[in-house]
Order: C-alpha cells, then sequence, then structure tokens
C-alpha cells in the first residue's frame, strides 16, 4: 500500500511572500527529503528556479522542484496527480508543497481531496491534505482597504483567497506601525472568524506550525464551494504574464526612474537585471504594487574562471542556452504581471526606453563603469 504524503498549499496574492515562506520552509527544515510543486503564470517560472537553486546551495540534492506546467485546470490537475503518485511511489519524500499562482485560490487544489460529498478524489491515493496556506501582504491589505473603488475588484479577490485558508500568514508586519497592526487583525478576524493568523516579517514560520495538520472541519470550511462575488461597478481586469528577455544592459539611471516610477496596471515584476556598471553581478529585482527591491543575486557565469562552471548537466545546458557572446550569460529576464492592456506594448516600450542606446553599447566597459548609478551598494560588493 501506498504511503499517502501529506501535502500543505500556498497561495496568496502576488508579492504576498509566499515564496518568501517557501526560502525559510527549505532553509529550516532538518527532516527528511521535500518535493516541492510551483504554479507560476508565464513561461518563465522564476520561483522554482529560486528554490531549485536554494536546495543546491543547502546541499539538498535529494529534494525535488519542478514547475506545473501552463494549461487548463484538468490537464494540472492530471499532471499534479501523477507527480503525487510517483512521489508516493519512491517512498523517500516526508512531504509534498505546493505553491499556487498569485491569481488563483489555492482552495481549488483542495477540492481534489474528496474531503466534502460530491468532491472528486483525484489526488487522494496517494495524499492527504494537512493545511491551506494563504499568504497576506499586510500592507497591501491595510492600503487595499483605503483604496479607490477601482481597486474594489482587488480586495475581493484576496479576501477569497483568504475564506479558502486554513492557516493566514500575516506576512511584512515591519512594515506598518501599532495604529496599523492592530486594525489590520481585527479586520481579518471579521472577515474569516476562528481563522489562525501567524504575524511575521519575512515568512519565517516555524515548522509546527506550517507543517501541522489542521482539523477536518477547518479544512472542509476552507475548501467549500462559495459563489464568487462580483463587484459589478468594478470588473476584475483581465490579468496576464509576459516575459522581458534582452541580451543587453540597463542604462543604471533610466532603470533606476523607470523602476521606480507608478505603472498603472502593472502588478509584479520579478526576475534578474544587467546593469551596464555592474558587470560582475546578478540583479535580482522585485516590484509589488507598494514595495519594490533590488540586489545581488549572484555572480554572473561569464564573469566566473571556466573551471569554475556548472558541471552537472542540466545546469551547464542552461547556461549554453542563455549564453550570448560577446557578454556570456549576462541579460534581463523579468516576468511581468499585470492588466493585458498595461503589458501589451506600454511596459515593452519603458523597458526598452532603459536599455544601452546602440551609441552607449558600443563603447568600452571603461565608459559604461562610469555611468550615473543611483541604486545602493549590493551585498556581494559591500562584503
Amino acid at each position: 500500500m501506498n504511503y499517502r504524503l501529506p501535502v500543505t498549499l500556498v497561495g496568496g496574492f502576488l508579492g504576498a511572500g509566499k515564496t518568501s515562506l517557501l526560502h525559510h520552509i527549505i532553509s529550516e527544515h532538518r527532516g527528511g527529503y521535500l518535493a516541492v510543486l510551483v504554479e507560476n503564470q508565464g513561461a518563465l517560472n522564476v520561483d522554482a528556479k529560486a528554490l531549485r537553486g536554494l536546495c543546491g546551495a543547502m546541499r539538498r540534492q535529494n529534494d525535488t522542484v519542478l514547475e506545473i506546467p501552463d494549461g487548463e485546470e484538468a490537464a494540472q490537475v492530471e499532471w499534479i496527480a501523477a507527480r503525487l503518485r510517483e512521489f508516493s511511489e519512491a517512498g523517500r519524500y516526508e512531504r509534498v508543497l505546493v505553491e499556487v499562482s498569485g491569481t488563483t485560490n489555492p482552495a481549488r487544489w483542495g477540492r481534489h481531496f474528496g474531503l466534502l460529498p460530491g468532491q472528486p478524489e483525484t489526488f487522494s491515493p496517494w495524499a492527504e491534505l494537512h493545511q491551506i496556506v494563504c499568504v497576506v501582504d499586510a500592507l497591501d491589505f491595510v492600503r487595499a482597504a483605503k483604496g479607490p473603488e477601482s481597486e474594489r475588484w482587488f480586495r475581493d479577490f484576496q479576501n477569497e483567497q483568504i475564506a479558502g485558508a486554513s492557516l493566514v500568514v500575516l506576512n511584512k508586519c515591519d512594515l506598518l506601525g501599532d495604529k496599523e497592526r492592530d486594525p489590520c487583525r481585527n479586520a481579518m478576524h471579521d472577515f474569516q472568524a476562528g481563522v489562525r493568523i501567524i504575524e511575521t516579517a519575512y515568512g519565517e514560520v516555524p515548522a509546527e506550525i506550517w507543517a501541522g495538520r489542521e482539523t477536518s472541519q477547518e479544512l472542509e470550511r476552507a475548501i467549500e464551494e462559495r459563489p464568487r462575488r462580483e463587484t459589478v461597478d468594478t470588473p476584475a481586469p483581465a490579468l496576464a504574464s509576459a516575459v522581458y528577455r534582452v541580451h543587453r544592459p540597463f542604462h543604471p539611471g533610466r532603470f533606476w526612474d523607470w523602476f521606480n516610477a507608478d505603472h498603472a496596471g502593472l502588478l509584479r515584476v520579478k526576475g534578474i537585471i544587467w546593469l551596464a556598471t555592474r558587470n560582475l553581478l546578478v540583479g535580482g529585482v522585485s516590484r509589488t504594487r507598494r514595495q519594490n527591491g533590488c540586489g545581488a543575486a549572484g555572480i554572473w557565469w561569464a564573469a566566473l574562471p571556466r573551471e569554475e562552471w556548472p558541471r552537472e548537466s542540466g545546469a551547464l545546458r542552461w547556461m549554453q542556452e542563455t549564453w550570448r557572446e560577446p557578454y556570456g550569460d549576462r541579460r534581463q529576464e523579468l516576468v511581468l504581471i499585470g492588466e493585458e492592456e498595461a503589458l501589451s506594448t506600454v511596459t515593452r516600450r519603458g523597458l526598452d526606453a532603459c536599455l544601452l542606446t546602440e551609441e552607449e553599447y558600443a563603447r568600452p566597459l571603461a565608459e559604461w563603469a562610469v555611468l550615473a548609478d543611483p541604486f545602493p551598494v549590493w551585498d556581494l560588493e559591500g562584503g
């Protein structure tokens, strides 16, 4: 008889901190092997790549991180069921973690464990649901409550995600003052009475909480089908994703201005960048509705001696696929998520304008190095 693996679903809106929570879980895990499935909008699954890299850095080579393929929900359910069966039959995994896309409700996967009458048992032969976690950006939750009517769709969708959770991780609480934190907590309890709420700053949730098994009553409440609330006056916009990939550096001053400007309809930016003034370091960027951040995310392979290049065939093949002479793997690789109209042309034109011009690109690297660079010093440079 196959072992039924415990499953934890992790959801929450774009930029809430789902990957930060999984990063903490993997970094602090001292038990058996983990299997992690990651659903992301778009062709470039940045979160899966980051978590796979973390497992390698932590020498957890026996953990498995896989990307849930884009497609129709029925095909995704079939794919997940096949993976759960493989993990169960392998007999070496302790549990399964599933990161759900920020534009969907994690409870939709929870409805395939047969917990309620009439719900399919697609996953239940090989796995059992232990927890549905919803990560909430505390600052975004507070500000959205005070936002214009045009953002009503966002508030309704976020509340729908919270309603489908057995555990709410109220993240980024360090960004709230006491006068905001208490009303935030109270509003969440008013909306979802009895739900367990954990407050944190960087997704640091103790293992005894995230790995615990929720009661069947709480899980059934979370996955109960609810009529979706429709906001007639402010319908939810059509969301889309796009990948921006270019093998030319950004002018640091122009990209700084773009990165810190308001862009209507742009909800999320995440990925890696190449600044003309920083040819050693990979830049990692993250932008949400309320915050943005940028820092060192490693060293470009092209900046390292050949003897330090990856030896594992998959990593080496990926490096070769992203290689372009004369600057190797240096590139812009960003995932953009937002309203379809905003992504269609406006955002791409704005990013193209940040690239070095033909005349600037033809200059020697010594002249790139003295371009005005308003970005703060990154950790690897300072350390």
